[in-house]
């Protein structure tokens, strides 16, 4: 028997999450007996009444059903992350998705066949482009996976969002990396391995508002970009060592023209000792960035704060 668990963040999603975990109950039911489900649900410190529904809902299926409470609102991809953290050892695959119900809930068993018949270490649900999507949604969409593709050399396809499937011995090879990934979506790219995909088409809901904002996914594309992309770094490295070049060739042109007494007294080595020492501090920067870098990586603090949990029976802890 196959174990998989639903990892899902929820974020001020008191009307939605009663009918999405209808759905996942209806699934569980349809998967049995060759799948045991189960469905973690993350409070990413919703304001409404999420944080009551979810309780309610734990109450009434303990053995299937439990979630994560964090203290504050830490955003959707640390919310996804810490429902990874706390998987356990139960599962043997994980499925991400959202709550919105814009994420099918039969696109998970198309996942978990994928995934049973190829063993790849994950399974992308893929989006099927569609003009349906607002085109503010769409183009802050399209511009940051082309851009962090391009800068981080990644390969990531528009339409591949946080619905997927994990192997879960593969998450808990890398589960002390995972608080400091920032993004899972350039994460699952950058991750070694072979990958499945299935594509699906995205149910849009009417009146409803995308939290990933312009601003929202630029600032997903600078953490992607600083967390898995050295091109920032090589960029002003390079830049330093050209300009050390230009100041090498610049001082030659100099000497000459002194030589020939073309030159103010003392504009020479005044114009030669700033472009060089700027060169050297634009490299010396590139370096001590590259350093920087990797030790806050490692020395990240956890992006959320656990106010409380109740994990499903195999796993609860509090």
């Amino acid at each position: 028997m196959t174990r998989l668990l639903i990892v899902a963040p929820a974020f001020n999603e008191e009307e939605a999450l009663p009918e999405f975990i209808r759905a996942a109950d209806a699934l569980r039911v349809s998967l049995q007996p060759s799948t045991e489900l189960r469905l973690l649900v993350v409070d990413d410190g919703s304001v409404d009444g999420t944080a009551s529904v979810l309780r309610d809902a734990a109450d009434r299926c303990p053995g299937w059903l439990g979630f994560v409470s964090l203290a504050a609102n830490a955003g959707h991809q640390a919310a996804l992350i810490a429902g990874l953290c706390h998987a356990g050892e139960w599962p043997d695959a994980i499925v991400t998705m959202d709550v919105d119900l814009e994420h099918p809930m039969p696109v998970v068993a198309q996942l978990l066949e994928a995934w049973r018949a190829t063993a790849p270490i994950l399974v992308h649900a893929i989006r099927r482009q569609t003009n349906d999507l607002p085109l503010l949604k769409r183009i802050p969409s399209t511009l940051f996976y082309r851009t962090t593709s391009a800068l981080t050399g990644l390969d990531l396809a528009p339409g591949q969002a946080d619905f997927r499937l994990w192997d879960a011995a593969v998450l808990r090879g890398v589960q002390s990396y995972l608080p400091h990934v920032g993004s899972l979506r350039v994460f699952a790219a950058w991750i070694p391995g072979r990958k499945g995909a299935v594509e699906y088409a995205q149910d849009i809901r009417a009146n409803r508002t995308s939290r990933f904002t312009f601003r929202k996914n630029l600032e997903f594309a600078v953490t992607s970009i600083i967390r898995f992309s050295h091109f920032p770094l090589q960029a002003i490295t390079a830049l330093g060592a050209l300009g050390l070049v230009f100041a090498l060739v610049y001082g030659t042109f100099i000497a000459v023209e002194s030589s020939r007494g073309h030159t103010v007294p003392g504009w020479s080595s005044t114009v030669l000792t700033v472009m060089a020492m700027g060169c050297l501090q634009l490299l010396a920067i590139g370096i001590l960035a590259s350093y920087f870098r990797r030790l806050v990586f490692a020395q990240d603090l956890p992006p959320w704060v656990v106010r409380s949990a109740r994990l499903p029976a195999a796993d609860r802890r509090s």
